[in-house]
């Protein structure tokens, strides 16, 4: 019996008629037919996704609906001078050429800081998959294994169930070939019976 509740009766190692077609296709429809009793697993309506960041959440939904990314500001990497002689207009253009010479010396201490440890993170971030690639080959050879015993139990307790079977079946065709007989026998007693009786009864009259 299952968690459902439902009966299922298999035995594949002992069961060598599910090899007919015929005999496939009706035992899958019986499957159905099971299944079709059974109580659908418990499946929550709806999730919510990325409840504690609005940013990726509006993203979610934007790629949800479909609507296309907005595009690449490019404006704000731009060094033009202003056009006007108009004071705002120059100290917005001083405060970006700031921000932009900034920007550049972010990226050299990047690429210096890159040049200097790079190789090193590289290396211990490839030791550090290795060791995770290595426990997930263990954990899968595990459960691999794990499998492979479970079946070759199961094939065990089903051929010392089929021997069973084959017993209990041989002892039940015996069990009725006796039956047969004996009824048989039977038939040819009263047959035999009613002729004795019949006769006796003429030899009386």
């Amino acid at each position: 019996m299952d968690d459902h509740g439902a009966d299922l009766d298999s035995l594949p190692y002992i069961d060598k008629e599910y090899d007919d077609p015929a005999m496939r296709s009706q035992v899958l429809e019986m499957i159905q037919e099971e299944m079709g009793r059974m109580s659908p697993p418990a499946i929550p309506r709806s999730t919510s996704l990325f409840k504690n960041s609005e940013l990726l959440r509006k993203e979610y939904e934007r790629v949800k609906s479909g609507r296309p990314l907005p595009p690449f500001d490019i404006d704000r990497y731009k060094l033009e001078a202003p056009t006007e002689p108009n004071i705002d207009e120059w100290r917005w253009a001083s405060d970006n050429a700031a921000s932009q010479l900034e920007h550049q010396n972010i990226r050299l201490v990047n690429l210096e800081l890159l040049q200097q440890f790079g190789a090193n993170a590289w290396k211990l971030g490839n030791f550090q998959k290795e060791r995770m690639l290595a426990a997930i080959e263990k954990a899968t050879d595990g459960y691999r294994q794990t499998g492979v015993d479970l079946n070759k139990a199961r094939k065990y307790e089903q051929v010392e169930a089929g021997v069973k079977l084959r017993d209990l079946e041989s002892r039940w065709e015996e069990g009725v070939r006796q039956c047969i007989e004996i009824q048989v026998a039977n038939c040819e007693l009263l047959a035999e019976i009613s002729k004795l009786e019949h006769g006796i009864a003429n030899r009386t009259e």
